[in-house]
């Protein structure tokens, strides 16, 4: 069975912010950072809303250090306000509820 990390701080239908910063991207606590030294080459799916994906596209366009990895890594992105095609590479919109009828 293939390993799930999640490291939550944004929501399908928002996200995390602070004061001065729009996005709040990982509390790089222990066992994310051990995580992801034990398999850097391991390509892992980012799951994302409208609003996280229009910040992390615009700072990786605009060359923000440490962003160059994310265009290479398989996205899906849940939004109900994008269309596609989506402009970044490897980028995948779902529209549809993803929870549905029952998950309310």
């Amino acid at each position: 069975m293939p390993e799930l990390l999640i490291d939550v701080i944004t929501s399908l239908d928002g996200y995390g912010a602070a004061e001065g910063w729009p996005g709040f991207w990982g509390l790089e606590g222990p066992e994310y950072l051990g995580w992801l030294n034990d398999q850097p080459e391991e390509a892992y799916t980012v799951l994302m809303g409208a609003t996280t994906y229009r910040l992390m596209h615009g700072f990786a366009e605009s060359g923000e250090p440490g962003t160059d990895p994310l265009t290479d890594q398989t996205k899906v992105v849940f939004s109900s306000t994008l269309t596609d095609p989506l402009q970044w590479a490897n980028s995948t919109l779902v529209s549809e509820n993803p929870v549905g009828p029952c998950g309310r």
